[in-house]
């Protein structure tokens, strides 16, 4: 308490000086750039993320498609979408890429469908194709709006073309006859050819799902290739196949087990033989009459 007397009394006369009180510093509210990397994860930067893809919500997956160079590309107004329906049990079977289709006409009844297309009630006739209903004014050509209530169509890219145009902007081109293909594709050789056209070169029999065989820049079945092309055994006369042993003498190839001598049938591999009419003969044979 001394202390504190002397204290205040040597300041009130101006003996001791206290120092002042530090300001406080300022405060500066600012707001700070974005300093966020650009490949933080989207459910940290977007606060709406998990209300985006929550689970009960479906998503779309679109996929761009390109037109042939010079083709008009359809204006996406005016173009009608043809999503596929979630419900896999109601799919009717998948079909080939280019299959020609063709709408069924029923009239109107007790039942009301949904359209496809505008997802209306149809009141009236519609269409049935791809395994949903039409209203019949709004089943056309995505490309030149023809209506396709009484023609064939063909599906692309979730729409659906008539014959003229799917041909003329989507129809791969055969690699033999050089005319487009319509239905079923064959893939060989990195192009497309009809299945018709894919053959044989020698027996021009269509190839199908079977194996084949090149040679000078041709497909040939195996049958063929093996008759045209393979090294046959001189002894059993069946080809001379990759991984075989062989042994060419007498001007001919044979399976190691087929060279034997043609009285003793021993086999003569690594042996001596002599040879009479073109058959290798032992030692012991070699002098063989009859041969």
């Amino acid at each position: 308490d001394k202390k504190k007397s002397l204290k205040y009394l040597l300041v009130s006369f101006g003996i001791l000086k206290t120092a002042p009180a530090p300001a406080p510093a300022p405060v500066h509210s600012y707001t700070p750039a974005n300093t966020e990397p650009a490949s933080r994860p989207p459910w940290v930067t977007d606060d709406s993320f998990s209300q985006k893809f929550a689970p009960g919500k479906s998503t779309t997956t679109v996929t761009k498609h390109i037109l042939p160079r010079g083709a008009p590309v359809p204006s996406p107004a005016s173009t009608p979408a043809y999503p596929s329906p979630v419900s896999s049990s109601s799919q009717p079977p998948a079909i080939a890429r280019g299959t020609v289709q063709r709408a069924e006409r029923f009239p109107a009844s007790s039942r009301t469908p949904l359209c496809g297309h505008c997802n209306n009630i149809i009141r009236g006739p519609f269409l049935v194709a791809m395994g949903r209903s039409w209203h019949p004014e709004e089943f056309n050509c995505a490309y030149c709006k023809t209506s396709l209530a009484d023609m064939c169509f063909v599906e692309e890219q979730n729409s659906v073309y008539c014959e003229r145009c799917y041909e003329q902007f989507f129809a791969p081109t055969c690699a033999r006859c050089h005319t487009k293909i319509m239905g079923e594709v064959m893939h060989a050789l990195r192009q497309t050819w009809h299945t018709s056209c894919f053959v044989c070169a020698a027996c021009k029999m269509p190839f199908g799902n079977s194996l084949f065989h090149m040679e000078d820049g041709e497909p040939y079945c195996e049958k063929d290739y093996i008759a045209l092309f393979s090294t046959k055994c001189h002894g059993c006369d069946y080809p001379v196949e990759a991984g075989d042993k062989f042994i060419e003498a007498l001007g001919h190839t044979w399976h190691d087990t087929c060279f034997i001598c043609a009285v003793c049938h021993v086999n003569l591999e690594g042996q001596p033989f002599y040879s009479k009419k073109d058959k290798p003969l032992c030692k012991k044979h070699a002098h063989a009459i009859n041969v």
